[in-house]
């Protein structure tokens, strides 16, 4: 590539790095999504007990970079959920690294295999992203599916 080209190809660059920052500070603006956001990582895969993870929103599901928090609709099952407690088995989503800290769901104490929903406003931290942590009955027995419906500039 002749130096010319690189020098363009990194002006246009910064250029869309600037576009994405100044996005972002339109804070508090809300954008419903008539069409959910989704990524072939959480879309039913398997799961097992996993502390506090990263979930980079905009390289998994194309979430603009440097939101503040995000409407996440979550499906989960586990194969042995029914010999749980209702609290034994559990999925979390929080905004930071804090072991056991977040917004939890359940699916203990009901049918194996069986999906439990709920939808809910996950604060980001601020790279715009979240974490999760999981409580599974054993290895790769929880299946996840979220999808992003919204999103807070």
């Amino acid at each position: 590539m002749s130096d010319i080209n690189e020098k363009l190809l990194a002006r246009i660059q910064k250029l869309e790095r600037e576009v994405e920052r100044l996005r972002v500070q339109e804070n508090g603006k809300f954008v419903a999504l008539t069409t959910p956001l989704t990524s072939t990582s959480w879309d039913g895969d398997s799961f097992s007990t996993t502390g506090k993870t990263l979930i980079d929103l905009s390289s998994v599901f194309g979430v603009p970079a440097g939101v503040k928090a995000v409407i996440v609709s979550i499906s989960l099952r586990d194969s042995a959920s029914l010999a749980a407690p209702s609290d034994g088995y559990y999925f979390i989503l929080s905004p930071n690294n804090t072991s056991f800290e977040g917004i939890y769901v359940y699916c203990g104490g009901i049918a194996d295999d069986q999906f439990t929903h709920s939808q809910h406003i996950i604060p980001c931290n601020v790279d715009g992203d979240i974490y999760y942590q999981i409580k599974a009955s054993g290895t790769g027995t929880m299946d996840v599916h979220l999808q992003i419906w919204g999103y807070w500039l």
